[in-house]
């Protein structure tokens, strides 16, 4: 589409030189009037340009160069606004072709027409060029941007991305306005602090539930009562936090440690909650009850690694017996 467009804007610049030599034929002739074959060709080069102007709105709009040099795009469209008005009338008076095109203009009617048609061209194209400059530079950047909006950072951090995202189009800017180094230099800073958000964000994701969760743990009976387990967890999430810190973009990684950390959550739950059913056991004298309870649980394990009823023993040696066995 490029070179197509390049090539284009190059027959444009042809005619239009064209168009200057053949439209002066009129003034040279002393007032008389242009042959029909000369109105013709002229009206087929407006045409032609006018077509090839339409052809460039479409590409900034298919592109959208809009995105990336508005201003440009915009007066793209404004002056294809007018050339659409004028050839439109050209159109339904197409003998005024090589008719001038306003008392204080020194152009045809298809000569000012090429001339809009090349000025869109032109601007078309400049947008074009700042479009491949700016995702040329700043890709490193936009792939930033691409994970911050997957982990939903505008609702999350608003503040932090909204000040990160003006600074973004500032730098879009003013590579626009010809400042590449002054954009490279700024570029280390500006990605250490979309790196850091894009962590905050990805914690956020994956561990802003287990830490909400651990948090109210340690301030718990079950942290008090369980606190070698309730570190284990703490451990395991501050764990999965250093490889995300290291690691941000492996996500796959980046869930199996933070599940390793929801487990020890419902390991401490569970221990917990056998506290508590052999403490109200034990308020309730029901005692003997939970014990045969788990001396028959070890029976049937004993018995069927083939080991015999075992319950003269420990239940730490009957699980030893069992674990040699296997």
């Amino acid at each position: 589409m490029q070179m197509k467009f390049g090539i284009v804007f190059s027959a444009v610049l042809i005619v239009t030189t064209g168009c200057k030599t053949l439209d002066s034929v009129h003034n040279t002739l002393g007032g008389s009037s242009p042959s029909a074959e000369q109105i013709q060709a002229a009206y087929n080069r407006a045409e032609a340009a006018y077509y090839e102007a339409q052809q460039a709105i479409h590409l900034a709009n298919v592109e959208s160069l809009a995105d990336y040099d508005r201003n440009r795009v915009d007066k793209a469209r404004q002056e294809w606004q007018e050339l659409e008005e004028q050839f439109t009338e050209l159109k339904a008076k197409p003998h005024e072709a090589l008719d001038s095109a306003s008392f204080f203009s020194s152009q045809t009617v298809s000569g000012e027409i090429m001339s809009m048609s090349q000025e869109i061209l032109a601007l078309v194209g400049g947008a074009q060029a700042a479009k491949k400059l700016i995702l040329s530079v700043l890709e490193p950047v936009r792939s930033h941007f691409a994970v911050l909006d997957k982990f939903d950072t505008q609702q999350q951090f608003p503040t932090r991305y909204r000040k990160l995202n003006k600074h973004h189009n500032k730098l879009k800017a003013m590579l626009v306005d010809g400042k590449q180094p002054d954009v490279e230099a700024q570029l280390p800073g500006f990605k250490t602090q979309l790196t850091r958000l894009e962590k905050d964000a990805v914690s956020l994701h994956y561990l802003g539930q287990i830490n909400v969760e651990l948090t109210a743990i340690s301030t718990s009976a079950k942290a008090q009562v369980l606190p070698s387990v309730y570190m284990d967890a703490r451990n395991t999430a501050d764990y999965a936090q250093q490889f995300i810190n290291s690691n941000v973009r492996d996500y796959s990684s980046i869930e199996d440690k933070v599940h390793s950390a929801k487990l020890q959550i419902l390991r401490l739950e569970h221990l917990f909650a056998e506290h508590l059913a052999r403490k109200q056991a034990l308020d309730d004298k029901q005692v003997e009850a939970q014990l045969l309870t788990l001396e028959n649980q070890l029976l049937e394990l004993t018995e069927k690694a083939g080991l015999g009823d075992l319950r003269h023993l420990s239940f730490a040696n009957q699980l030893k017996a069992v674990k040699d066995k296997l």
